[in-house]
């Protein structure tokens, strides 16, 4: 006889589709609303994602391009390598620089082979291969221009890749960059004398202007990048007329021409949008769009010992003649001149920003506030090149082979209230 079996108990299996297209259909007609509710939602967030990722690469296409893919494997390297002690010092790739100028929280510098955007740590978020036999650095906000003087080539980047590269027909004297990136160019024109040109972020040029009269000495665009001020000069025999001149950009037009007679004009900058200031071999000139000239200050250029300019500050040193002093430094801010304010030794470098100025000397340097009362002292910057202010009160010192941020709480940093 057969051994008999248990009978099996039935199981209430549901079996689900292998298909994922019946898998779809079946939550959308369940007689669940929270499934059919669920469901609708997690296909409205996927096309969602969907759309606003490509809204996001096609914004912000440069991250994906190879030097800012190659950004981001220097900033893991950078980050890797970084050890305490040298979080405030920047240490030039090739050991040596040509230029500089601040940038965003950290330092853009040139030496004749490449740009580096670096912060400190040492960490070069980008580089760009130059070969420029002469370069020079401006930097706005969002923007970093490079020159070769004497050169014909011209880049604008921006913190990840270059935006506009420029091969000219004609050597470069100088230039000048904008706030919002709009950039000058002055140039040896064949044919003419120079010429200065305008061009925009994408290289565009948007604004040219040939002299077969003057010699143009420098340029610059008004805050609103809608104006263009230029220093030229004439010559007459052995008479030379300095000339400022207001042009707008969108039209071409001169609104301005301002002569300065027996005077040679040395550098400009456009503060205001109404007005510039012209540093000459006989002084301080505040030129007005409307064609007004006032000279806020006489100095001899053989008495002039250095002078710096950003955004709309400038500040001038010159020798002093008063008992005591070695020097006296002048501050430019809203077209205000302001000073003299006596020092004990003669500055080799000035810096300024909206927080104040700082003198770079053989004893080292000294950071003063916008009333130019000193603030504090440090003496590791002996023997620096440059010396840059940020808006922040922190001071970027220039060597020879490396860039160092010091503060008023920096170790070496000391508190003053007199430094004559």
């Amino acid at each position: 006889m057969r051994e008999q079996q248990p009978p099996r108990t039935k199981q209430n299996i549901v079996r689900f589709p292998s298909s994922r297209r019946e898998r779809k259909r079946l939550l959308r007609e369940n007689k669940d609303p929270r499934v059919r509710i669920t469901v609708l939602l997690r296909a409205v967030c996927g096309w969602l994602l969907v759309v606003c990722t490509f809204l996001f690469l096609l914004s912000n296409y440069r991250l994906l391009s190879p030097a800012s893919i190659r950004s981001v494997v220097e900033y893991a390297i950078a980050g890797l390598r970084q050890h305490e002690g040298d979080i405030t010092s920047i240490y030039y790739e090739n050991g040596t620089f040509a230029d500089a100028a601040l940038f965003e929280a950290g330092l853009a510098y040139v030496d004749n082979d490449s740009l580096f955007l670096a912060r400190p740590g040492s960490m070069t978020t980008m580089r760009q291969t130059l070969g420029y036999s002469n370069p020079v650095v401006e930097t706005c906000d969002d923007y970093v221009l490079v020159y070769d003087r004497g050169g014909m080539n011209a880049v604008l980047t921006n913190a990840a890749a270059p935006v506009a590269e420029l091969a000219l027909d004609s050597a470069i004297i100088t230039g000048s960059l904008g706030q919002d990136g709009r950039f000058v160019l002055v140039t040896d024109e064949p044919g003419y004398r120079t010429a200065v040109a305008v061009y925009d972020t994408t290289g565009k040029e948007v604004f040219k202007y040939r002299s077969s009269e003057y010699y143009i000495l420098s340029a610059c665009l008004s805050p609103d990048e809608k104006t263009l001020a230029v220093l030229a000069f004439q010559q007459d025999g052995v008479a030379l007329t300095t000339h400022v001149q207001f042009y707008d950009v969108s039209s071409g037009s001169l609104d301005a021409d301002v002569s300065l007679e027996d005077t040679l004009g040395m550098t400009l900058c456009y503060p205001e949008n109404g007005t510039a200031v012209v540093l000459c071999d006989d002084g301080l000139y505040m030129i007005g769009r409307g064609g007004e000239a006032n000279q806020v200050l006489t100095a001899a250029s053989t008495d002039m010992i250095a002078f710096a300019t950003q955004g709309d500050v400038l500040a001038l040193a010159t020798r002093s003649y008063t008992s005591g002093a070695r020097s006296d430094v002048y501050t430019v801010r809203g077209g205000t001149l302001s000073g003299p304010y006596p020092l004990a030794e003669e500055p080799s470098a000035l810096a300024v920003s909206a927080y104040g100025t700082a003198a770079l000397s053989s004893s080292g340097v000294t950071v003063y506030d916008k009333n130019f009362t000193p603030l504090w002292h440090n003496t590791e910057a002996i023997g620096a090149r440059r010396v840059l202010l940020t808006d922040d009160g922190t001071l970027c010192v220039l060597y020879t082979k490396n860039a160092r941020l010091f503060t008023a709480r920096s170790e070496h940093s000391e508190e003053v209230t007199d430094v004559n």
